[in-house]
C-alpha cells in the first residue's frame, strides 16, 4: 500500500483513530493551555478574567478575514492529495503559507492599534480596559507565528500526517504551562507581570513551535516536503484559495464582529457576567478534545474522498462523523451540568456571584451545544468540499439574526431577565443553526469534488 494513500484505504473507523487520536492530544494541550491561563489568571481577581474574555472577540475580529484563505487550503490540499495530485497540492499548501507572510504584519499593526478604542466602543467596564489592553497587544505581537502555525499544521493534517504537529505542540504547549505562573506571578529575578505575564509566555512558546515546525516543513517528512518554490505566486490557485475562502473569511468575520457585540451586551450587565461567560465557556473546550479531533479527521476524510472521487466512502465518513459527534456531545454536556458548581468554582472559588451566573450559564446553554456540535459538522463537510457559502450564511443568522438580538432581549433588553436571559437568548440561536445545518447536510448539495486540472 502507497502510504500517501493510507486515507482511503483502510476503514473508515481506523482512519477517524488514526487522524483523529493526534489530533485530540492536540486539543487536550491547547484546552490546557487555556485552561491554565483561567487558573492562574483567577487568582488575580475578576477583572483578569474579565479582561481576557472582552479581549478574545477583539482579536478574534482582526484576524478572521484571514482565517478563511486559511480554511480553504483544507479544500485544496486534501481534494488534490485525495487525487494523487501531489505537487499541486503541496503548490496549494505553498500559496497558503504565502498569505500568512504578505498579510502578518498588516493584521498585527491593525490588532495593535484597534484594541483600545474597540474596547472603548464596546462599553466594557472601565475597570477592565487597562488589562484587556496590555493583554490583546502583546497577544497581536505573535500573529504572524500563530498564522504560520495554523497553516503548517493544515498541511499536514490534510495529506493525512496528524503526528507531526501533535509533537511540536506538545513542546509549545508544556512550555506555556511552565511560563505562565512564573511570568504571571514572578521567580527569582523575574518580575510580577500580572496578566502582560500570560501574553509573554503565550508569545515566546508559539515562537518555539513555529520554528520547530517550519523546520520540519522546509526538511521534508515522509510525505510533506515543501520548497521555496511552492510559495511563488500561483494565480489559479490563489483564485480557488480565494473564491472557496471568501465565504468562510465574510463569515469568520461576522462572526468575530458578533462575538465582540455580545461582549458588550454581556458587558452591560457587568464585569460579574463577562467573568463567568468565560469561566462556564472554556471548559466546553474540553468537548473539543473529542468532537474537534473527530471533526479535523472527517475533514481530512472527506477532502481526498472527494478527490479520489470515493462519493459513497465521503457519504459514510458524513453520516458517522455526525452521529459520533452528538453521541460525544450529549455525553460530556451531562456530565458538566451535573457537577457545574464544582467545575466553575476551580476558577474563582471565592467570588459567590460570578460562580452561580457560570453554573446558569452551563445549565442553559449546555444542552444547545449538541446541536452546535450537528453546526460543527456542517462546517466541516464544507470546509472539506469546498462549498463555503452555506458556513457564511449559517454564521451570520445565527450571531447577527438570532443570538444577538434575542441575547439583549432576555438579558438587559426589554425582557429584563438579567444574566439568565442572556444565556437562554445564546442558547436558542444555538438550536434553531444547528437544524438549519442538519438540513443542509442530508441535501448531499456537498457531495462533489471542486478541484480540476490546472496548469503548473
Amino acid at each position: 500500500m502507497d502510504d500517501k494513500e493510507w486515507v482511503l484505504k483502510v476503514s473508515v473507523m481506523r482512519a477517524m483513530l488514526k487522524l483523529g487520536l493526534p489530533i485530540a492530544v492536540i486539543q487536550a494541550l491547547h484546552i490546557t493551555y487555556n485552561l491554565t491561563d483561567m487558573f492562574w489568571l483567577g487568582r488575580l481577581g475578576r477583572n483578569a478574567l474579565a479582561a481576557i474574555n472582552a479581549t478574545w472577540p477583539i482579536i478574534f475580529l482582526v484576524i478572521s478575514g484571514l482565517a478563511g484563505l486559511l480554511q480553504a487550503g483544507i479544500s485544496l490540499v486534501s481534494q488534490y492529495w485525495g487525487a494523487r495530485e501531489y505537487n499541486l497540492s503541496m503548490r496549494a499548501a505553498g500559496q497558503v503559507i504565502l498569505i500568512v507572510l504578505l498579510t502578518g504584519i498588516p493584521i498585527t499593526l491593525a490588532a495593535y492599534i484597534a484594541i483600545q478604542p474597540l474596547l472603548q466602543l464596546l462599553g466594557v467596564p472601565h475597570e477592565v480596559i487597562p488589562d484587556a489592553v496590555t493583554y490583546g497587544r502583546i497577544f497581536a505581537l505573535g500573529f504572524i507565528t500563530y498564522g504560520l502555525m495554523d497553516s503548517a499544521i493544515l498541511i499536514f493534517s490534510a495529506t493525512g500526517d496528524t503526528v507531526t504537529p501533535m509533537k511540536v505542540t506538545v513542546v509549545g504547549v508544556l512550555m506555556n504551562v511552565v511560563l505562565d505562573p512564573i511570568l504571571i506571578f514572578g521567580l527569582g529575578p523575574l518580575p510580577h507581570l500580572g496578566i502582560a505575564g500570560a501574553a509573554i509566555a503565550t508569545l515566546i512558546s508559539n515562537l518555539i513551535a513555529i520554528s520547530i515546525i517550519i523546520y520540519l516543513l522546509v526538511r521534508g517528512t515522509r510525505w510533506v516536503n515543501l520548497s521555496f518554490s511552492h510559495l511563488k505566486p500561483h494565480q489559479e490557485l490563489l483564485k480557488k484559495l480565494i473564491r472557496i475562502g471568501l465565504p468562510i473569511s465574510i463569515s469568520s468575520v461576522g462572526e468575530a464582529a458578533g462575538f465582540t457585540v455580545l461582549a458588550g451586551i454581556i458587558s452591560l450587565m457587568g464585569s460579574a457576567a463577562l467573568a463567568s461567560w468565560g469561566i462556564g465557556d472554556r471548559p466546553l473546550g474540553l468537548l473539543d478534545i473529542f468532537v474537534g479531533s473527530l471533526l479535523s479527521a472527517a475533514t481530512t476524510m472527506i477532502g481526498q474522498s472527494l478527490g479520489a472521487e470515493m462519493l459513497s466512502r465521503a457519504k459514510k465518513v458524513v453520516y458517522r462523523t455526525l452521529t459520533y459527534g452528538v453521541l460525544i456531545t450529549s455525553t460530556g454536556i451531562l456530565s458538566y451540568i451535573l457537577l457545574r458548581f464544582e467545575i466553575v468554582s476551580l476558577f474563582t472559588p471565592s467570588d459567590v456571584e460570578v460562580i452561580q451566573n457560570a453554573a446558569d450559564f452551563v445549565l442553559y446553554m449546555g444542552p444547545s451545544i449538541i446541536f452546535f456540535t450537528i453546526l460543527r459538522t456542517a462546517f466541516a463537510i464544507a470546509t472539506a468540499s469546498g462549498h463555503t457559502k452555506i458556513i457564511m450564511f449559517l454564521s451570520i443568522l445565527r450571531l447577527w439574526v438570532l443570538r444577538n438580538a434575542l441575547a439583549y432581549l432576555f438579558g438587559p433588553g426589554p425582557l429584563n431577565i438579567g444574566v439568565k436571559g442572556l444565556w437562554i437568548g445564546m442558547s436558542i440561536s444555538n438550536v434553531i443553526a444547528g437544524l438549519l445545518a442538519l438540513g443542509w447536510i442530508l441535501r448531499c448539495s456537498w457531495l462533489k469534488p471542486i478541484i480540476k486540472p490546472i496548469n503548473t
